[in-house]
């Protein structure tokens, strides 16, 4: 009978085909687009950190 425990390579094949194609992109546009994902991020969390677990990292308003 085979062992249950399989190699990482084993569970994860994926084919060439379905490998992201590299980008090639200006600097100046990376870092536009960097901190425009970094700005909606912190909206989100400063939208939905009222509704985060008590015990969860990060910043949360304080209740008196």
């Amino acid at each position: 009978m085979k062992s249950q425990k399989q190699g990482f390579a084993q569970a994860v094949l994926i084919d060439r085909d379905h490998w992201d194609v590299p980008l090639r992109v200006r600097l100046p546009q990376y870092l536009r687009f960097s901190r425009q994902l970094n700005r909606q991020l912190a909206k989100l969390v400063a939208r939905w950190a009222h509704a985060a677990a008590p015990n969860a990292p990060g910043q949360r308003p304080r209740r008196k």
